[in-house]
């Protein structure tokens, strides 16, 4: 039997419509009463990147997760709502009220999580170069994970689906550390990899909210991209095959994807995936932009060491969008970022310091204000024009 993935059309963030066409995917992906029983507890994971208004695209809109809260309330289990976002440093309810979770927590009711103060397990897992990660103690508290991503592309791990978006389970600026710990892109895949079947007995459905998306050099500063698209399924590797298929790339492209069939963790052959509801060339999904950094994990480690000064990709902040707020500065793995002096003064804005940088362009995903743009060796450039 074939795994299914649903796919439902939704143009329009309206609460009625939402609903439905939320629940519409979970009916065709086997119905609600098949993933979750009454009187479970069930913590509801979206993506909370950082402080951004729902309407950029960057989180999960709240009226998707509003939907999944009233579905698990219909049949008697009781909803949360939990996230480590990456711009918690600068204070956590802050994330929660401009993401919109705060109001809508208020209006259903519903108690939200915070991972960063709650502690964390470590859990060994078989990873190339990290023993063991830590994975927020709460999350073990719960009976399932209802996971609900926003879907749009990543820098370092090329798109955010069901398995990326798991990385917020990884408590406050652990997941820097991780960074800097596996700084290629098919090092942090292997990671997401891992992280997935560490938390794979606890998910019970994927729903990610695709009606607008991100293309680009997401998962923060990418273009947006009307997708009008929900889609759900109990397999999340089976979900990032789909959607992968479904943009109109090679699933094998996509690192986590390969790591997963290699562990058989999931279904990750397009073959034996049923998309069900909506027919995908239905949707205008054409040219779909991957971000332009794409290459890089093309690029073997030798490769890469035998011509880094040609072949990067570096972050480079734009001192006229830049408005000093310094997250960059805090949440570097490696504090490759500061305030340089210039003539026995700290300069106006904060650099990056090339040589110290490794590329996990997490001050790119977090900044609030698209000051941070890419720029990239004379090799990577012609790549890129391929």
């Amino acid at each position: 039997m074939k795994t299914k993935v649903s796919l439902v059309k939704c143009a329009e963030y309206e609460t009625s419509k939402v609903y439905d066409a939320v629940r519409r995917a979970v009916d065709l992906a086997g119905g609600m009463p098949a993933f979750v029983k009454s009187g479970e507890k069930i913590l509801i994971k979206p993506n909370l990147l950082s402080a951004r208004e729902p309407e950029r695209a960057i989180t999960t809109h709240p009226e998707v997760v509003r939907a999944v809260i009233r579905l698990l309330k219909e049949i008697g289990a009781t909803p949360y709502m939990g996230d480590s976002p990456g711009g918690a440093i600068k204070g956590v309810e802050r994330v929660w009220e401009r993401t919109g979770m705060k109001k809508l927590s208020e209006e259903e009711g519903v108690e939200l999580i915070n991972f960063e103060t709650s502690g964390a397990v470590e859990t060994p897992i078989n990873h190339s170069t990290i023993k063991s990660i830590h994975i927020t103690k709460k999350i073990f508290d719960f009976d399932g994970i209802i996971n609900v991503p926003k879907l749009k592309t990543h820098g370092l791990a090329i798109f955010t689906g069901a398995v990326k978006n798991l990385y917020g389970c990884v408590p406050g600026l652990r997941k820097a550390e991780y960074h800097k710990l596996a700084p290629h892109p098919d090092e942090f895949a292997e990671l997401l990899s891992e992280i997935y079947l560490s938390l794979k007995h606890k998910i019970r459905l994927n729903v990610i909210d695709g009606i607008v998306g991100m293309e680009g050099n997401g998962p923060s500063s990418g273009d947006l991209r009307k997708l009008d698209m929900i889609l759900a399924s109990s397999d999340g590797p089976a979900m990032d095959t789909a959607i992968t298929y479904i943009l109109g790339h090679e699933p094998s492209e996509i690192d986590t994807i390969k790591f997963l069939r290699a562990k058989k963790a999931g279904e990750t052959e397009i073959k034996n995936i049923e998309i069900t509801g909506e027919n995908p060339g239905s949707f205008n999904l054409e040219k779909f932009r991957f971000p332009a950094n794409w290459y890089m994990k093309y690029v073997p480690h030798f490769f890469i060491n035998l011509l880094g000064r040609f072949l990067w990709m570096k972050p480079k902040i734009n001192e006229q969008t830049c408005v000093n707020c310094k997250l960059c500065v805090e949440s570097c793995p490696v504090a490759a970022i500061d305030y340089p002096l210039v003539n026995s003064r700290k300069s106006a804005n904060p650099v990056v310091e090339n040589k110290i940088c490794i590329s996990c362009l997490c001050c790119h995903e977090l900044c609030p204000y698209k000051a941070i743009e890419l720029k990239s060796g004379w090799l990577a450039r012609i790549l890129i024009r391929q």
